[in-house]
């Protein structure tokens, strides 16, 4: 008679270490990189790198809701709703731009047209679908034991987001960062899907470039120093 050999469990990351590892990659990590930014290599291909490894770790956890990930199906149902607050924070994000920043308003899609369309392409692509999978499917999945799946993930995740725009020297970029993210997470959780998140995210980032708001990326850069 044989006996099959007993399987290992792997054990749960304990609280503690969730906390740690929250704090080191997403909040310290994010002021290391502000206080010395000659020393790393440009965002995206950083912003990827990260992006593919916390997909691989995602995809290895056997508990993990892949509709985070995609979550085609909820995109139909939840479309209208992101629609409407789009009507909403739009307005108000133009006003902003406008106060911000009056001598950039609009001069992007009108001054370098061939340039902003091809952001309107790829900023989705590029940045978006990478960030979507760090600062809201993995951060919200393997930190779900200290945040939770509700309105406090939603503050969580959304102020993780915004607080790793820090790099960008600015304050205004982190403020509405902040105000995206906890948007864009609540409909990550309420609706299953990272696809329409992504969808969100990426009306609201195109909005800014076209209202000429990526201005803040290269004078973030100037004050850093780059």
């Amino acid at each position: 008679m044989t006996t099959s050999a007993p399987q290992t469990r792997i054990a749960a990351p304990s609280r503690g270490r969730l906390t740690l590892e929250l704090a080191i990659f997403f909040w310290i990590l994010p002021v290391v990189v502000a206080a010395f930014p000659r020393a790393y290599a440009p965002p995206i291909p950083i912003l990827w790198a990260a992006a593919i490894l916390c997909l691989i770790l995602l995809l290895r956890s056997k508990d993990f809701d892949r509709s985070l990930l995609w979550g085609a199906g909820g995109v139909a149902s939840g479309f209208p709703g992101v629609l409407k607050r789009f009507m909403l924070f739009g307005p108000l994000l133009a006003g902003f731009a406008w106060l911000m920043e009056p001598e950039h308003f609009l001069s992007f899609p009108r001054e370098r047209p061939v340039i902003w369309l091809a952001v309107m392409v790829l900023y989705p692509i590029f940045s978006v679908i990478p960030q979507g999978i760090v600062f809201r499917s993995f951060l919200c999945h393997r930190y779900r034991p200290l945040i939770g799946s509700g309105p406090f993930a939603w503050i969580a995740a959304g102020t993780t987001f915004g607080f790793a725009h820090i790099v960008m020297h600015r304050w205004e970029p982190v403020l509405i960062t902040v105000v995206g993210g906890v948007i864009f997470t609540s409909t990550l959780l309420r609706r299953r899907s990272g696809l329409l998140a992504d969808i969100e995210h990426a009306f609201y980032g195109d909005l800014a470039f076209t209202l000429g708001l990526g201005v803040w990326i290269f004078t973030g850069a100037a004050r850093a120093g780059l």
